[in-house]
Formats: structure tokens, sequence, C-alpha cells
């Protein structure tokens, strides 16, 4: 199947979850993340800020804060395809930006990718091989190659795994993927 493909059949499996089944099924994937020992560790978080059917972020992002951790989040600068990570001190001065997903403002303090120790990454479709397929714009694997050593954690529900996510050179495999109900820890090549 094409990426295209791949992303619909995906994103169609994820659309059948009640906002229930993504309540609860995110709080699975925050269990299982948390019980990560770099995740524990990590001074600086990069996340991403869920839309409503993905992997929700919210409780995450708190309990981060809440911890003491750094927390950076991305803004989408269409005019160059990017994301700039920016930190945050709570949720309450997010508000909708490109795309309609919540995104700091642009005086807050930007903050190099290659800073954090863990980068949380939305997954439309995922494999056992550790790649993922987005939503087609390829903002996340553009930032991702600036992440220097930070440990890449897809998140994702284990209805939107696929038997094989084609991939190009460009597609940044994760290291680790978080699901509902299990952890996957690959090589840094992906392999």
């Amino acid at each position: 199947m094409s990426k295209r493909e791949v992303r619909e059949e995906a994103l169609r499996a994820r659309r059948t979850l009640t906002s229930d089944e993504v309540r609860v099924l995110s709080e699975k994937v925050r269990e299982n993340l948390l019980s990560l020992p770099e995740f524990k560790t990590a001074k600086v978080i990069a996340s991403y800020v869920a839309k409503k059917d993905e992997v929700q972020t919210t409780d995450i992002l708190k309990l981060a804060l809440a911890s003491g951790k750094r927390v950076i989040v991305p803004r989408s600068d269409v005019s160059s395809g990017t994301l700039r990570f920016h930190e945050i001190s709570s949720l309450d001065g997010l508000r909708p930006g490109t795309f309609g997903i919540l995104e700091p403002s642009a005086d807050s303090q930007y903050v190099p990718l290659g800073d954090s120790d863990i980068v949380l990454v939305p997954l439309v479709a995922w494999d056992f091989r550790g790649h993922r397929v987005g939503y087609g714009k390829g903002y996340f694997d553009r930032e991702l190659k600036s992440r220097g050593e930070a440990l890449c954690v897809g998140l994702a529900f284990e209805v939107q795994v696929q038997d094989s996510v084609p991939s190009t050179p460009t597609d940044v495999p994760m290291d680790v993927i978080v699901t509902d109900r299990r952890v996957l820890r690959f090589s840094r090549s992906g392999a």
C-alpha cells in the first residue's frame, strides 16, 4: 500500500473510536509512557498538543510541568513547512493555530528540539519496525532531524498498527512506540 492508503486506513480505524474510548485508551498510553525510565529522568519534554482523536497529551503535559520538567510544544510555520518548539509553563496560554491545533504564542521562548531529552510524536499509522506515517506534510520528520540524542517516542492506539508502513530516506523512525497495550523499543536506525 502507498503512504496515502496506509494513512487513510489508519485514520478510518482511529475515527471509529468514540470520545470515551479515546479518553480511556489515552490514559493507558499515558500510564505506559510514564513507566519509561527515560521519561522519569527527562528534564526537557518536547510534545505535540493533541487533536481530538489523537492520543491525548493534556494530562502528560500537566504531569510533566507539575513535576518540574521543562515542556516545549510546537508552533507550525506553513510558509516554510517547519515546526519550532516553544517553552510553556502551563496550558492556559495555548491558542488555536495552524490546522486548528493549540500552539504557544509567538512571543514564547523558542527552544531548539536538540535541547530536549524526549520527543513525543503523534502517529497516524505505525508498524513493528518503528516506522510511522503522519499527516503527510513532513513537519515532524523535518524537525526530528535536529533532535540530537533526544529519544523519539511515538504515541498511538493499537487500532492504528499496520503490517508494514512505507518509508523513505526522509522519514525518521521512532526509537520507542507507546500504545494502549505495549511499549516497543527499536534500534536508533529503526531496524
